[in-house]
């Protein structure tokens, strides 16, 4: 029994002996991690035994790395603005104006209305230019120059009007071969009384065949022995008087001339648009013919 017992204290005194080395390395292995944390960070107080948890420190900032920013790549080159069209550039200037023009009014300074000032002025010099500019184009574009078809001076406009005179009057001795004017008329119409003059002259001085058309029966000075024929004006649908028309006995056709009261510059031109109008050939436009 007492060797028994005796082998017995020999065991447990050596199974304790072997934990206990095996405790002591697992220890040490589990405080190596630690350790070496513990030697990247910084002491504080609390975690520092000789200086006591109760001694306040402010804790030590750990400084950060900085991002190193990646290098530029070889044969890049930065961003090129684009470019403003005219007419971008142009609003933009505009938009700019305005807003000197808004500043001024809110913030009446001395250096706003100088600013405002400033821009205004170079608008109106691009304006100045560009209208200068084009006006010396003209000079040099015939085509294009409105002047030539339509004068504006004094003497140009006489001389156009003696020129467009020479033209229509050569046409109505032209139109005169072939055509005749029918003249309807009352003889109690002051204006048929007005009108006749004129329209005697016209068709004498051009060689109109004229036919005059009474339609109360009764006659005028410049032609006291009219036609009688209320069939005909109401074929041509006669209501107002003095009343003309332009007839090309051949083709038996008929145009209107006008109605009412007309000086000899607007029977000319009306007389020229009925004969357009009867020949198919129209130039002129309605409105011309006032």
């Amino acid at each position: 029994m007492r060797v028994l017992s005796t082998l017995l204290g020999l065991l447990l005194a050596s199974f304790s002996a072997l934990a206990a080395s095996q405790g002591d390395e697992s220890g040490r292995e589990s405080l190596e991690p630690a350790k070496q944390q513990s030697a990247t960070k910084p002491k504080t107080y609390y975690s520092d035994r000789e200086r006591g948890w109760f001694w306040y420190e402010d804790p030590v900032e750990v400084e950060k790395e900085e991002q190193k920013k990646p290098d530029p790549v070889a044969g890049a080159t930065a961003p090129v603005a684009r470019v403003l069209s005219p007419r971008e550039i142009l609003k933009k200037q505009g938009r700019e104006w305005e807003d000197s023009m808004a500043t001024a009014i809110l913030n009446p300074t001395k250096e706003n209305y100088q600013h405002y000032l400033a821009m205004t002025t170079q608008i109106q010099q691009q304006a100045q230019d560009f209208a200068t500019g084009f006006k010396q184009a003209i000079w040099v574009t015939p085509e294009y120059d409105y002047s030539l078809k339509k004068p504006q001076t004094t003497q140009a406009i006489v001389a156009q009007n003696d020129q467009d005179m020479t033209l229509n009057e050569t046409e109505l001795y032209r139109l005169s071969q072939k055509n005749g004017l029918i003249f309807f008329f009352r003889s109690d119409c002051q204006f048929c009384h007005r009108f006749a003059p004129v329209l005697k002259r016209f068709s004498e001085k051009y060689g109109f065949s004229l036919i005059p058309v009474s339609l109360d029966g009764g006659g005028l000075p410049e032609y006291p022995y009219p036609k009688n024929n209320d069939d005909l004006g109401r074929k041509l649908n006669v209501s107002v008087v003095p009343a003309l028309f332009m007839v090309n006995p051949e083709t038996n056709s008929v145009s209107t001339v006008g109605y009412g009261y007309a000086d000899w510059s607007k029977l000319m031109a009306k007389v020229l648009f009925a004969a357009q109008q009867l020949e198919g050939t129209a130039t002129l436009k309605v409105g011309d013919v006032r």
